[in-house]
């Protein structure tokens, strides 16, 4: 294996993707997280593989409703063709409501 991608949101969260990341490290494994979930699991990855010297990418769908339509500020590339980290506190988001609403199954 030369890649591993696994994803924030359903290989256990933040702790256990950074787990699989040095796991990754050590056997010499490309560690590209797989960020095809929502715009929460996207901001996840960016903020792990940020924190992590082992990592340089983040793989994620564009154009995505789930991604772009449930954030009151959607994620826009950098001049450098790069998506920046949220800053905000938490993950970094403002959710928008009416979004998650859309997409929810009560709503």
């Amino acid at each position: 294996m030369d890649i591993i991608q696994p994803d924030c949101t359903k290989v256990g969260g933040l702790s256990e993707s950074r787990r699989i990341a040095w796991l990754a490290y050590d056997h010499n494994v490309t560690f590209v997280p797989h960020g095809w979930n929502t715009a929460v699991g996207l901001a996840a990855d960016l903020h792990l593989v940020a924190a992590l010297p082992v990592a340089r990418y983040v793989e994620y769908l564009t154009p995505s409703p789930y991604i772009e339509e449930i954030v009151a500020t959607p994620f826009t590339l950098d001049a450098d063709g790069m998506l920046p980290i949220p800053t905000a506190p938490g993950l970094g988001l403002d959710l928008d409501w009416d979004g998650i609403n859309r997409f929810s199954r009560g709503g």
